[in-house]
Order: C-alpha cells, then structure tokens, then sequence
C-alpha cells in the first residue's frame, strides 16, 4: 500500500515507505562506464538505505517488473536514510524516456524540498587506462551548487565541451527551474563498467554530504562488479549510441 502517490511528467512516483526530508538526492542512472548506476548501487548497500519510493511509466519505459524476494519491485527506486536519498534503476533507458524521466526528476527534487540534487556520471577519456587515478570533474545550475564544489579539494569545474544524456537535461531544468544541482563526472572508460572512477566520485560525495561511504570493498571487488554489470553495460552501450554521446568528444564551435 503506497503511503503516497503522484505522476509527474508521466512517470508515477509512489512512496510505499517514508522517505523523509533528505537534504541530498543522489541520481545514478546508467550512463558512461555504468559510473553513476555503481556508485549509486555501492551506496546504497553500505549505507543500509530503505528502499523507499518506486518509480514507473507503463507507456516510457520497457514492460518490466524487477523481482526481488518473491516481491515484485519497480525498475526505477528511490533508497533513503537521514541525509541521504539515493536514486538507481536496474534497465537501461531508452532514449524517449530520458527527457520526461530528467523532468519529472528535478520536479521530484523540488517538490519534496531537496536541498542539493547530484548526478554522479563518467565521462569518457580516451586516455583512462593509463591513468593511476580518475579525475573528478563539476557542473552546477546556482551559484549555491557552485560553492558547495568550490569547497571540495581536488575536483575541477568542467570549462567547456558538451554533455549529452539524461545529466544534460537535469542540468538543464535545475537552472531554468533554479535547483541546486550539482553533476559530478569522473574519467571514465566509455563502454566498460568502471568501478574505480565511481570510487573516487564517492570520495567526492563523503565530502559534500558528510555521510562517510567508505570504497574500500568497492576496489577489492572491481572485478566481481564488472561481471555483474556486463549485462546493463551492453544494453547501455546501445542506447548511448541512440542518444548522440558523440557531441562529447568534440570542443564546442563557439568559445
């Protein structure tokens, strides 16, 4: 029995326990190296966030329902506890969903009184595997977002180029609706799942949330969390291709 229920831009949140008044939602959908969706899943498991609110469309997305303990769950979740809530999905999205997905998302945000939103993503470098560690690179819609990042030792404001995805439209709508969002983007490779890279953007969101995520069983497991993650990855590697990833690999033509 849902607690509460509301559609927003034709996806239907339903609140079937409490979720309280996080001040930070967490966004980790599949995208460049399945980045945010490992951070997102790693978080959730550490911190032992109560799963709290499903997210559908039976028009948007895939007929899907997810199976878990003989409980039929939605492919679309929000995790919460104190702080923190923590958005993740386990189907790669196809790209008629992005744009009403991103929409409904920053509206959720808004509505439920989120202090800071945060995307958590990779972004593809070409020169990833000959790094010893993963940059972490930041965009923000309000000047308040930007202060929360300037805060941060290490991390670097991304200057130009092109973001392309469902991070592209959050940032988007956060700045025209003026949400506090943050989209934080570390190294990534493009088509492999990168557990490293979303290790060092958990470093990053301990220091802004100050909800210690600890990333040490993270590393030790990379390889187990590649496995598991080979199937999305193949299915996202597809729907990237679809959505035109392409405009991040080039500068843009007015500077």
């Amino acid at each position: 029995m849902s607690v509460y229920e509301e559609e927003i831009n034709g996806f239907i949140y339903r609140e079937y326990r409490p979720l309280g008044k996080p001040r930070f939602l967490v966004i980790g959908l599949p995208d460049v190296g399945l980045v945010g969706e490992i951070a997102a899943v790693h978080m959730i498991r550490s911190l032992g966030l109560t799963d709290s609110v499903g997210v559908d469309s039976y028009t948007l997305l895939p007929p899907v329902a997810v199976i878990r303990s003989g409980e039929s769950l939605c492919p679309i979740r929000v995790y919460s506890g104190g702080d923190i809530a923590v958005m993740v999905t386990d189907i790669a999205l196809s790209p008629r969903a992005i744009v009403p997905l991103a929409l409904s998302i920053v509206e959720f945000a808004r509505l439920r009184g989120v202090e800071t939103l945060i995307g958590v993503t990779g972004v593809a470098n070409p020169e990833r595997a000959e790094m010893e560690k993963p940059n972490v690179y930041w965009l923000s819609s309000t000047v308040e977002a930007s202060n929360i990042a300037l805060k941060v030792p290490g991390i670097r404001r991304a200057e130009e180029g092109y973001i392309v995805g469902p991070y592209a439209i959050i940032l988007k709508e956060s700045v025209r609706r003026r949400v506090n969002t943050l989209i934080l983007m570390a190294d990534s490779f493009l088509d492999l799942p990168d557990p490293e890279a979303a290790a060092e953007i958990l470093k990053v969101l301990t220091q802004i949330t100050g909800v210690q995520v600890p990333v040490g069983k993270l590393i030790e497991e990379g390889e187990l969390v590649k496995l598991r993650m080979k199937e999305l990855m193949k299915e996202t590697r597809s729907a990237l291709a679809r959505m035109g990833k392409g405009y991040e690999y080039r500068a843009p033509i007015i500077y």
